[in-house]
C-alpha cells in the first residue's frame, strides 16, 4: 500500500486531536457543574453537539485517506464508532441517565485519544508487514 497524501493525513490528525480535546473539554465542564458552576451544563449540552459535528467532520477526514488518499482504512471504522457512541452519549445525557452517561464519557476519551494514535500512524511510512518482506541483504 502506497502513502496516503499528505493533504489528507493532516486533515485527519487535526479532527481527530480537535475531538479528542471536545471530549476532554465534556469531562472538564461536567467537573465544574458536578463542583456547583450551575451554568457549565448548558456549556456542556453545546459543546456535545459540537463535539459530534467534529467527530462527523473526522469521519470524512478518515475517509479521504483511505480514498482517495490512498492509505489505510483501519481508522474509518474507529471514527465512525466514535459519532455513533457521541451520538448515543447526548442522548444519554439529555435523558439523565448518568449511570450509563459517567462510564460511557470515560469509555469516550479512550477511544478519542486511541483515534489520535491511529491519525499519527496513518501517515506512517509504511505498514509493518510491508517492511518485513523488504529486508534489506547482508554484506558479506
Amino acid at each position: 500500500m502506497r502513502r496516503p497524501q499528505r493533504w489528507t493525513v493532516l486533515l485527519f490528525r487535526v479532527a481527530a486531536v480537535l475531538q479528542a480535546l471536545l471530549v476532554l473539554l465534556q469531562a472538564i465542564l461536567a467537573g465544574r457543574f458536578l463542583s456547583g458552576g450551575y451554568g457549565a451544563l448548558s456549556a456542556h449540552s453545546a459543546n456535545a453537539m459540537f463535539t459530534i459535528l467534529v467527530g462527523m467532520v473526522t469521519v470524512v477526514a478518515a475517509l479521504l485517506v483511505w480514498r482517495p488518499g490512498g492509505g489505510p482504512a483501519r481508522q474509518v471504522g474507529p471514527a465512525a464508532v466514535m459519532v455513533v457512541l457521541e451520538i448515543v452519549q447526548m442522548v444519554l445525557g439529555f435523558g439523565r441517565m448518568l449511570a450509563v452517561h459517567v462510564p460511557l464519557g470515560t469509555a469516550l476519551l479512550v477511544g478519542a485519544v486511541t483515534l489520535v494514535r491511529l491519525a499519527f500512524q496513518a501517515g506512517a511510512a509504511k505498514d509493518p508487514a510491508d517492511a518485513r518482506d523488504e529486508r534489506v541483504p547482508e554484506a558479506v
